[in-house]
């Protein structure tokens, strides 16, 4: 009896804990979930009211915008746990709920009850009724046609499951009526009283967040109803879960983390960091509009129309799947914002690519390890939050490093073939498998040749079948030349130029000090250097000479220090851990804490500093939306400054330009006339207008105010007239043209 008792006992508190435990999940995850729908209101209200900073990416009521972002990461997870549900239950119900949520996640992301309307008013001939568009009653259609469907579905799914998933649905069809009160009814109120509200700005803003923040909640609470169906019908605990959803879980609240420390970084300036980015942006855009005959006009270079080669064309798709509006219609706000919104979510999947290959290797913490990365080099960080191929560059070794060390070498021929349509950079691939091929050979006597025949055949496909091609072969000819051996005397962005000694270890001591700590610390353990540990340490090696040779590469070497210490250091983690010593543990975990914390802390302060001194957004806006509206299109500008181009090209892709991206695509494209350019820049030519006249044929002249040798000639000389001038820059107009 006192048996029996005492196994009554340990059930009934086994069946508490486990209750409890999922009850502790299940609260976290919608207190979690409100807390993020609060801080987006909150974010809604400051901005309304110019307390936060203007990104009007923050309005919960704007497409695109970070509330409505949020919604989609919610209905994602909506659609994995009920997909999750159906897998194991096979309840119609839950495949019917997962269906409907994908349907509502594509209708809001891809406006399908829009296009779909539009389609019908066109095809269909669909006349007007009353107050209806064509367009309003083809949506009426569409949304009726899949009400139906829809409502059958429920109908016949909810006949055929049992008990618990109908209880299920009861729920959340409650939480459906409340959403459809928010999005419709309270949508509806808002509308009508928009005019009578117009004075009371308060009350305006009010109905805004009333009918988001509440379908926002409402959607939070499906979340939590779905993840309590799945814990209870699936009988675990998140701990318990299967491996995939607790590693999908990992993967999710890792990706916030670093997104929200990107966008704290990026959220320091309203303007586009550094200078490329704005070409970057426009050409992304003009393809979204054209398709891939989207070019600038710069004739003499080696991009001119002829030869044109877009190097960086699958970083200009991915950033079209953002862009949307002109800088000609909003001088260029929406389209920044979108913008750096792109260059946050690819500066964050480096990351992650991180993580997963720190995964690969068995290396213990490697949550804990990736976030650190955040702490090692401000300059580091300050790269990745330029809208420019970096971020999608270091993913791409980072994913080659992964299936080298995992010994998947066929995923190396089609990451060459991605990497050769993405960046001009791609030789990067193949050096990566020639220090696995060396390390190979010095640890084990063999030659791992797949590891180099793979990516050598992607970029060759990549280079052949390419729809520049033969253009992006001597593109690639004249860049890789020039920045080799050929263009020593000619100034080009200081990226191409080395830091100095002490900005290098001032900016990034933490990675050096890494590399260096780690190298002693596996000499102080006599530890051999197997072909894994030989590889990382040649990446991280070799590109710590680049570095020194020209900062660009600093987007490279912290991220190779973090992994190659990860993985060296992981087996003395491990051994710490198992010694079972308290003292020591509790050491190693405020270690941690430290590590990321202060110098992160510190690391991320200073990157905010220097994304902050990001040149004005609307620096030449004015100038480029005059050349815009008053000169013709194809207007040859001459530009007294190569680097200017890329925010004239953002503004005014029509006109035609001298010289853009780098001065040595005009170098390379005709010598002599690169060195007339420049003479002509610094004023040493007597008599300016007539050779711009001959050797460009100009239109119009721009310079900023800071060539004063330039515009003293300018303003004396004939033919030239003075057409547009601002704190900024100076438009002049040449008025013969004979």
């Amino acid at each position: 009896m006192t048996d029996l008792n005492a196994w009554i006992t340990k059930s009934i508190h086994t069946q508490k804990s486990w209750t409890w435990a999922k009850a502790a999940w299940s609260t976290r995850l919608i207190v979690g979930l409100l807390v993020g729908d609060f801080l987006l209101l909150l974010a809604h209200f400051l901005l309304a009211y110019g307390l936060l900073l203007s990104n009007h990416d923050f309005f919960v009521d704007v497409d695109g915008g970070y509330g409505e972002w949020f919604q989609y990461l919610k209905y994602t997870v909506l659609i994995v746990l009920l997909a999750s549900l159906f897998r194991r239950q096979r309840g119609p119900l839950y495949l019917f709920w997962s269906v409907l949520f994908a349907h509502f996640l594509l209708d809001d992301a891809l406006r399908l009850h829009e296009e779909v309307g539009l389609w019908l008013a066109e095809t269909a001939d669909l006349p007007t009724l009353l107050t209806l568009r064509p367009q309003d009653l083809g949506e009426m259609i569409f949304s009726g046609v899949s009400g139906l469907f829809f409502l059958t579905a429920l109908v016949f799914a909810y006949q055929h499951s049992d008990l618990d998933a109908r209880r299920f649905t009861q729920k959340l069809l409650l939480a459906l009526a409340a959403l459809v009160f928010f999005g419709i009814v309270v949508d509806m109120v808002q509308v009508m009283s928009e005019q009578s509200v117009e004075p009371y700005p308060f009350l305006r803003e009010l109905l805004i967040m009333l009918e988001e923040g509440g379908e926002m909640m409402v959607v939070s609470g499906m979340v939590w109803l779905a993840f309590r169906q799945a814990e209870w019908q699936q009988a675990w605990t998140l701990d318990e879960a299967p491996t995939w959803l607790r590693e999908t879980a990992v993967a999710v609240m890792l990706f916030g983390v670093v997104t929200a420390v990107l966008f704290a970084i990026q959220s320091a300036t309203p303007a586009l960091v550094g200078n490329d980015g704005y070409y970057h942006a426009k050409m992304a855009l003009l393809i979204r509009q054209e398709g891939l005959a989207a070019r600038p006009l710069l004739p003499f270079t080696i991009l001119n129309e002829a030869d044109f080669y877009n190097h960086h064309l699958l970083y200009h798709l991915y950033l079209a799947l953002f862009t949307h509006t002109d800088p000609v219609v909003d001088g260029g706000l929406a389209l920044t914002q979108q913008v750096k919104t792109a260059a946050i979510l690819m500066a964050a999947l480096p990351f992650m690519a991180i993580w997963w290959l720190l995964r690969g290797q068995g290396v213990r913490w490697p949550v804990l390890w990736t976030v650190a990365l955040l702490a090692l080099s401000e300059p580091f960080l300050y790269r990745l939050s330029m809208p420019r191929v970096q971020s999608a560059s270091l993913l791409v070794l980072v994913l080659g490093l992964h299936w080298l060390l995992q010994r998947k070498y066929r995923w190396l021929l089609p990451l060459g073939v991605a990497y050769v349509w993405l960046y001009d950079g791609f030789p990067l691939l193949l050096l990566l498998g020639g220090i696995y091929c060396t390390a190979v050979w010095l640890t084990e006597r063999r030659v791992p040749w797949p590891a180099l025949l793979n990516p050598a055949a992607g970029i060759v496909i990549g280079l052949v079948v390419n729809p520049f091609f033969p253009q992006n072969l001597t593109f690639i000819g004249h860049h890789l030349w020039a920045k080799l051996v050929g263009t020593t005397s000619i100034p080009v962005g200081s990226e191409w130029y080395p830091y100095d000694t002490w900005a290098l270890v001032q900016h990034s001591s933490l990675a050096l000090a890494l590399f260096v700590g780690t190298l002693l610390l596996l000499n102080w353990h006599g530890q051999r250097l197997d072909a894994r540990l030989l590889t990382l340490f040649g990446v991280t090696a070799v590109f710590g000479l680049m570095l020194l040779r020209a900062r660009r590469f600093i987007e490279y070497y912290p991220a190779f220090v973090l992994i190659f210490a990860a993985v060296a250091l992981s087996p003395m983690v491990v051994q710490w851990w198992e010694a079972e010593r308290p003292l020591r543990y509790k050491w190693l975990q405020a270690g941690c804490v430290m590590l990321l914390l202060l110098p992160g802390w510190h690391t991320v302060q200073a990157a905010r500093t220097s994304v902050a001194d990001s040149a004005p957004a609307n620096r030449y806006a004015a100038a480029a939306l005059w050349l815009n509206a008053y000169s013709e299109p194809g207007s040859m500008v001459f530009q007294a400054d190569w680097d200017d181009f890329t925010r004239l090209f953002f503004y005014n892709s029509e006109a035609r330009y001298t010289v853009g991206l780098d001065p040595t695509f005009m170098a390379r494209y005709d010598a002599a006339l690169y060195d007339e350019w420049v003479a002509l820049t610094r004023g040493e030519v007597a008599q300016p207008v007539p050779v711009i006249q001959e050797k460009f044929g100009a239109d119009y002249i721009f310079s900023d105010l800071d060539h004063t040798e330039l515009l003293g000639q300018l303003a004396k000389a004939p033919n030239v007239q003075e057409v547009y001038r601002d704190n900024d820059a100076v438009i002049y107009q040449i008025v013969d043209n004979r």
